[in-house]
């Protein structure tokens, strides 16, 4: 009789484990699109120009891949993650259209030339990446994914940005590098939820004032275009960490750059400083900062306060006097002069 009791009490156990194990399997597929930004505890060299970050959907991983149009085909509504990339596609095939559950569309390394009005129809996109195409435009309809967080729009030909791109709200990703831009729309402020951007390799000469209003930006990147002076209220941006600014052609800059209170990184090499502001030493975070080929002559007071990780001074005009000085206080550092 013991002996059919303890039966039927293991029986009991195992089915609740088994309920259970089923009903965890149910919550991860229902759950929501969740955001895997950056790893805290990432190693990143500050020697870089850039830094490794992960910045793809969370739960994608979740969910099948499918490679191809064909297999995709066979049970459209189960396609949530979709990579088509270096297939020598010309064009966006028009079956994705019925995929009506895509989350994540992968067009890069094509030759695509256009992005369809009918895609902005798959409302539940989240991230769309087309880096490496031919495409020369952004049609307007495209404005209308709300729900999209991840965008890559690098190496296209492009010249310009819709003026209304502020109205994609829920972008945290957007890169637009390696392309032709001039300027960027006022509307960038809009970008409230916007955490990293990257826009370098580009032919900007100026940046809208508007871009102080990103205030959830934590990676920036402005790298090799034409710049010559930063907005004073990139001073506003209180969770920058990283800030590169490497190959342009700046001269001066704003008083508010020491404002920046959680920049930890900060890459300046190949412009045209002279002097760095008198609080510079504000940056207390400050860990890694790279401003070789440049027209440094001193350096503030400030700046001998700081504890930082690295420096890289190479190929300016810094006095004996300032190098020697520097040597002592920073002598347990890697320090480049």
């Amino acid at each position: 009789m013991k002996k059919i009791i303890l039966f039927f009490v293991i029986l009991t156990l195992f089915q609740g484990c088994l309920g259970q194990s089923k009903t965890l399997k149910q919550e991860v597929k229902n759950n929501p699109i969740e955001l895997s930004i950056v790893d805290d505890n990432a190693p990143f060299s500050h020697s870089d120009n850039s830094v490794s970050m992960s910045v793809a959907p969370k739960n994608l991983q979740g969910y099948k891949t499918y490679n191809s149009i064909s297999e995709a085909m066979k049970s459209p509504k189960d396609v949530y993650v979709l990579e088509l990339s270096s297939q020598s596609l010309t064009s966006i095939p028009e079956e994705i259209k019925t995929l009506t559950n895509l989350k994540s569309l992968d067009l890069s390394f094509n030759q695509i030339k256009n992005i369809p009005d009918w895609l902005s129809d798959i409302e539940g996109l989240i991230a769309f990446d087309i880096q490496s195409n031919q495409i020369s435009s952004i049609p307007l309809s495209f404005l209308k994914m709300k729900n999209l967080t991840h965008l890559n729009l690098g190496m296209n030909k492009l010249s310009e940005l819709p003026k209304d791109i502020g109205n994609l709200s829920n972008i945290v990703v957007f890169e637009c590098t390696n392309n032709k831009l001039k300027e960027l729309p006022n509307s960038i402020g809009d970008l409230k939820n916007l955490y990293h951007l990257e826009i370098y390799s580009n032919e900007l000469n100026s940046l809208p004032e508007t871009i102080g209003t990103c205030s959830s930006l934590v990676n920036l990147n402005f790298s090799y275009n034409k710049l010559s002076a930063l907005p004073s209220t990139i001073g506003n941006l209180k969770k920058l960490t990283w800030l590169y600014f490497d190959e342009n052609l700046i001269s001066v800059l704003p008083d508010r750059i020491t404002e920046l209170s959680n920049l930890t990184y900060f890459g300046l090499s190949n412009n045209k400083i002279e002097t760095l502001p008198d609080n510079f030493g504000n940056l207390k975070k400050l860990h890694g900062f790279s401003m070789n080929n440049n027209k440094l002559k001193d350096l503030p007071v400030s700046f001998f306060s700081m504890k930082l990780g690295d420096i890289h001074l190479e190929k300016n005009e810094l006095s004996i006097e300032t190098k020697n000085r520097l040597k002592r206080k920073f002598k347990e550092i890697p320090l480049y002069l």
